[in-house]
């Protein structure tokens, strides 16, 4: 599961080159909104992915803000696939799926709960 924060530049670690068939595909992310559907869509080319083992994983910087400001909280299903593109968004159009799984999107700013103690007396007699 990826979990990404509002107001973050976070890293995801994904496992997509033990499924890719490309030498140095370029990977087109889609993400699907479970409750709203809305989707978001974009690609990161190859040089992207900053792992030093990328045989064993691939790691990706992703601006939260950038593709998901006006987007809800909540939990997206992600397909990531692979293309020869740098620019195709469709799916459709991609080579193949690498990779599917949720995205857990978190708002910035945690809710903050107030507990309410009432300290109850009680007169036995």
């Amino acid at each position: 599961m990826i979990q990404l924060q509002q107001g973050q530049t976070q890293s995801i670690i994904l496992t997509l080159t033990e499924k890719q068939t490309l030498t140095s595909p370029n990977y087109l992310f889609r993400f699907v909104n479970r409750e709203t559907r809305d989707e978001v869509v974009f690609v990161l080319l190859f040089a992207a992915d900053t792992s030093i083992f990328k045989d064993r994983y691939n790691q990706f910087s992703i601006k939260v803000d950038k593709y998901f400001n006006d987007n809800g909280v909540g939990e997206w299903l992600y397909y990531v696939y692979e293309q020869a593109s740098a620019y195709n968004t469709d799916h459709t159009k991609a080579t193949g799926l690498l990779e599917e799984g949720i995205m857990k999107l978190t708002p910035a700013e945690a809710f903050e709960y107030t507990v309410h103690r009432v300290d109850n007396t009680y007169i036995t007699r």
